[in-house]
């Protein structure tokens, strides 16, 4: 399997998951927005990946690149191919379906419960548990896509999860995250120095690593095996499954 990642900034990459592909056997193809790749104009991958980066879609005046992002959104879906967003690359899937993207009532940095909303996709189901404690570095959150089906909620974020067809993804927290993840989100990210409800100091982000970092990878690992078989098996199995 060819899969296209899309990455928008040096701090947001595939982090625990690059790993995980490869052992999967797939193929990672990587456009990089801060190095000014272009965004391809047709599907010539079996899924897409995209990533988180310090481009709210609150934003006044978006870079163009969004907007073909947004175009290749949809021709993905259009040819039945999988996608998995991740932060920004979730909103600019609820976005490219039409659906808004606003700033949510607090901020949410560090790690946060999410919880089950609805009876899940089938690989939801399978892949992910009804709760979990995960990393969360974020403003703004996405309405539903019409149709899509709501998979999370938090205290302080409605809109954690949806799926669409169960094979398309958006997922506003990091599963990806790793140490190193973390650490440069602390370093480098103009929300570090907010403060207010749903944002943890970074000492106390730092001092639940040990807690709340290995089930996190656990989970990440089990939906990538879901989402992205492993090289050899038999897809029309797996889509038909789904």
């Amino acid at each position: 399997m060819r899969v296209l990642v899309i990455q928008h900034s040096a701090a947001d990459s595939l982090a625990a998951a690059e790993a995980v592909i490869a052992e999967l056997g797939h193929e990672v193809i990587t456009i990089r927005i801060d190095y000014q790749h272009p965004i391809p104009k047709s599907v010539d991958c079996d899924a897409m990946i995209m990533l988180g980066g310090p481009y709210p879609l609150t934003m006044k005046n978006r870079p163009d690149w969004i907007a073909d992002e947004q175009e290749l959104v949809r021709r993905y879906m259009d040819g039945g191919q999988r996608i998995l967003g991740i932060c920004l690359g979730a909103q600019i899937i609820a976005s490219a379906l039409g659906a808004p993207v606003r700033r949510n009532a607090q901020a949410e940095l560090g790690w946060h419960t999410i919880r089950r909303t609805s009876v899940p996709s089938s690989l939801v189901d399978e892949s992910l548990p009804a709760r979990m404690t995960v990393f969360q570095w974020h403003r703004d959150t996405f309405d539903m896509p019409n149709g899509a089906q709501h998979l999370y909620e938090s205290d302080g974020c409605r809109n954690q999860a949806f799926s669409l067809e169960d094979r398309v993804y958006g997922f506003q927290f990091h599963l990806e995250a790793d140490l190193r993840t973390i650490q440069t989100f602390l370093t480098v990210s103009k929300y570090r120095k907010l403060a207010g409800k749903g944002i943890q100091t970074e000492a106390e982000i730092m001092a639940k690593i040990d807690r709340y970092l290995p089930d996190q990878r656990k989970h990440m690992i089990s939906f990538l095996n879901h989402l992205l078989p492993p090289a050899g098996t038999d897809m029309t199995r797996e889509i038909d499954h789904l």
